[in-house]
């Protein structure tokens, strides 16, 4: 299950890290743009039309890793659970046990 994670992260992680890139890019436009001909800010509207693509790219593209990796997660904990019922029981009472003290405790 680890390493569906670790997708998921470095996914979101380069997506993020995109989109900071993009809004630090906006930011910069628009603080320069007071002195651009028509021509420059239209090729600077493309530039930035073209990476809010992107970064709405990453960013679907990490809500679908996060998705797969929920689902390969549930499938593996469903077949765990199929293949040991009793010890399955033991980890939730044991969970629950641990709960219940760490409740107590406050």
């Amino acid at each position: 299950m680890g390493s569906y994670s670790g997708d998921w992260l470095r996914g979101k992680d380069r997506a993020v890290d995109h989109v900071r890139g993009v809004v630090e890019d906006a930011e910069a436009l628009l603080k320069t743009t007071a002195g651009y001909t028509s021509q420059e800010l239209e090729a600077a509207r493309r530039r930035l039309h073209d990476e809010l693509e992107r970064a709405r790219e990453l960013y679907h593209e990490a809500q679908r890793s996060a998705v797969d990796s929920y689902r390969q997660a549930s499938a593996h904990t469903d077949a765990y659970v199929r293949d040991n019922p009793w010890r399955a029981v033991g980890i939730a009472a044991a969970v629950g046990v641990v709960i219940g003290l760490l409740a107590m405790r406050r």
